[in-house]
């Protein structure tokens, strides 16, 4: 059989994955379990042939799409709760479908391995069902599927209308392209209640499995020494949605003292679950100027990258007004694209800005004129570790 690479090639990818997984399997460290991820994804590379890798990739939004018909049908929570083998015919009924319907959906969930299955039209439970049970990860293929994918099969469009000039601002981009609107993501939302609370359980989620920034940041020796006292606002959490960042601050350290403060638009903070004794709810417009003076701690996560460089500057200027010199930290959790070697999934958020914010995630280099232009000086890049979102470690200059 004809292969796409000599043996020469498949004995390189061989071994780099062979002494990445080692590593990993020694180690357990996150950095590692990555690279072998990619070491592994070369290989299945290497062993598709190229006209099949192009058919897979027109096919594939197949995937996506039969996930999203078997949430709606309670494939995976059926499989999940029964807990057994389950036939198509019993499957069919929970949503009275066809059960040929059915199995055209559970074709695609088998091979992509969301569903396991136990013996010809009977199916059980595997990994991926029980965690396609998860809301958060529900709301994340809801949102991008219900909200994106109309404004991705747009975008090619969209670009040859702009003659292929990048696009910023909040009110021109795919999505009002697409949806034939002349507002931003932000007002929009609130419009259709049923996007809305995905969006905002997607917040919650977007994560995923990569490690919390509290777990790898020297958060005592950069941010806790040195604070000030009881009476002063220890950190506030600027546009956190329903403050489950906060909260996550809160839980690692419970005995720190000092003001915490959850920021939001008034209807999003109306879902804040949080312990309403320990986190102050203000209601906040990213536009207006900071309403919480001198705090020690000003965190934003995913929020700059929702706003153009022109949006920014007026964001972090208003921010920058209420900032202590020499004491006010701004700590931003985003991803910090690579010049080369990038890993995937940030180059993948990137496009995912522009279809839903008409923005972008953004360079080291990008990063620092940005901050700079508004008075800001990056102490610090902190790389996380593996795919996963970074710290930027700013002050006033």
């Amino acid at each position: 059989m004809a292969t796409a690479v000599s043996n020469e090639s498949f004995d390189q990818l061989q071994h780099q994955l062979k002494q990445l997984l080692g590593a990993f399997q020694s180690q357990h460290e996150e950095a590692d379990r990555v690279a072998a991820l990619k070491a592994a994804q070369n290989l299945v590379n290497a062993l598709q042939k190229p006209q099949d890798s192009v058919y897979h990739l027109a096919y594939s939004p197949t995937h996506a799409m039969c996930v999203r018909i078997a949430i709606d049908m309670d494939i995976f929570t059926t499989l999940t709760e029964r807990n057994r083998p389950v036939s198509l015919d019993e499957l069919a009924a929970v949503r009275n479908a066809s059960p040929i319907l059915v199995e055209r959906v559970l074709r695609i969930l088998v091979g992509i391995g969301y569903v396991g299955e136990y013996d010809t039209r009977v199916y059980v439970a595997n990994t991926m069902t029980r965690q396609l049970t998860d809301r958060l990860s529900i709301s994340v293929i809801k949102f991008i599927f219900d909200v994106g994918m109309p404004t991705l099969a747009k975008v090619p469009e969209f670009l040859r209308r702009q003659d292929y000039r990048n696009p910023e601002g909040a009110t021109t981009g795919p999505l009002q392209f697409a949806e034939k609107i002349d507002e931003s993501l932000w007002t929009w939302l609130p419009k259709h209640p049923e996007y809305l609370d995905s969006c905002n359980t997607f917040m919650e989620g977007d994560r995923g499995a990569r490690p919390s920034w509290l777990e790898w940041f020297p958060v005592d020796e950069r941010l806790l020494c040195g604070a000030q006292n009881d009476a002063e606002t220890l950190m506030v959490d600027v546009a956190g949605g329903r403050g489950h960042d906060l909260a996550a601050f809160m839980a690692r350290y419970p005995h720190v003292r000092g003001r915490l403060v959850l920021e939001d638009l008034p209807h999003v903070l109306e879902e804040s679950t949080v312990d309403a004794e320990r986190i102050e709810k203000q209601p906040f417009d990213l536009f207006k100027p900071q309403p919480i003076h001198g705090a020690r701690i000003y965190y934003m996560k995913f929020i700059l990258h929702d706003w153009s460089d022109e949006e920014n500057h007026i964001i972090l200027t208003q921010l920058a007004g209420a900032m202590k010199q020499g004491y006010s930290k701004l700590i931003i959790e985003e991803f910090v694209l690579a010049d080369r070697d990038g890993v995937m999934l940030p180059a993948m958020w990137d496009w995912e800005m522009m279809i839903f914010c008409n923005s972008m995630e953004r360079s080291q280099s990008h990063w620092t004129r940005l901050l700079g232009a508004a008075g800001f000086q990056v102490i610090k890049f902190w790389a996380p570790p593996g795919d996963g979102q970074g710290i930027i470690e700013a002050e006033l200059k």
